[in-house]
């Protein structure tokens, strides 16, 4: 009698983890945070001028944690000086430019934030032009990154920078608010930022709201109506293994909840901005979690 024996299975190692998805978490809200900082200075909107420092700081403090998490998932560290050697590079690879963006980035936030503080109108405005610039990038070419990936189906669209993008500009709002509001419990009186701006800010939080559940639609719809490998990924990876961070942390948490908030009278309560803001923060990065992860599970277990 013939018989047919598994022995064990084999599971390949999954190349992206969570290491990933808080690094792509953290470029983002560092990219929110900063265009906020720019609404002063670059584009000449006043009122935003007494909270561009914080903003920036904000802005540079968490993207200073991106190359600590990179060199560590890397599993050897030293390599990642390949990154910066000119015959490694390569003008095709969106690693190679995203490599260079992280670099350039933060210096370009560094000398904004120098020229802010100098309350040098003419090079703040210079040198932020050219890091709001940067900013986007880095986070567009994390979007490019993840569409540029054939097989993994839930990630090859071209809506993915567009999504990865307005999740920063949300998540750097959201952020934002809730440091200044420790920012204002802790400084004298006539340092506080005046709470209608931060209203204000929240408001244009609530329309990256819109923008975002628009494009999470047209996602949804592909994934839905799409070939059979994209139906199999909706199926058994956004509504099956990562029905969690995708349907509840993003759809539910991150997105509908903060805009009942912010389109009811709760928006009017201190409460309920700073609610908005934390749960926004949270379903982007369940956002993260899901198009990381959720895009290599099928491969990475059958």
């Amino acid at each position: 009698m013939d018989e047919s024996v598994i022995t064990y299975n084999v599971f390949h190692h999954v190349a992206w983890g969570t290491t990933v998805s808080v690094y792509f978490w953290l470029v983002g809200a560092s990219a929110g945070s900063f265009v906020i900082s720019s609404f002063g200075w670059v584009f000449g909107i006043k009122r935003y001028k007494p909270l561009a420092l914080t903003a920036s700081v904000t802005a540079i403090t968490i993207l200073l944690l991106v190359p600590i998490l990179l060199i560590w998932d890397l599993g050897k560290p030293l390599r990642f000086i390949y990154l910066m050697l000119p015959g490694y590079w390569h003008a095709t690879g969106p690693m190679s430019w995203g490599s260079a963006l992280i670099f350039s980035y933060p210096i370009a936030m560094i000398l904004y934030t120098y020229f802010v503080i100098k309350n040098n109108a003419f090079w703040a405005r210079t040198i932020g032009i050219i890091a709001i610039v940067l900013a986007l990038s880095t986070h567009w070419y994390t979007g490019v990154v993840m569409e540029l990936n054939p097989g993994r189906f839930l990630n090859h669209t071209a809506l993915a920078p567009l999504l990865f993008l307005t999740g920063a500009f949300i998540s750097g709002i959201g952020l934002l608010i809730l440091i200044l509001w420790v920012q204002n419990m802790i400084v004298a009186e006539r340092k506080r930022i005046n709470w209608a701006l931060i209203e204000e800010m929240a408001q244009y939080m609530m329309y990256g709201i819109v923008f975002d559940v628009f494009l999470l639609f047209l996602h949804f719809l592909q994934t839905l109506y799409g070939n059979l490998n994209e139906m199999l990924g909706h199926e058994a990876v956004l509504m099956g293994v990562f029905k969690f961070p995708y349907l509840w942390l993003e759809t539910v948490v991150g997105l509908a909840i903060p805009f009942i908030i912010l389109v009811s009278p709760l928006k009017r309560l201190k409460s309920g901005v700073l609610l908005s803001a934390l749960l926004v923060c949270i379903g982007v990065y369940g956002m993260r979690v899901w198009w990381v992860m959720g895009g290599q599970f099928l491969q990475s277990f059958y």
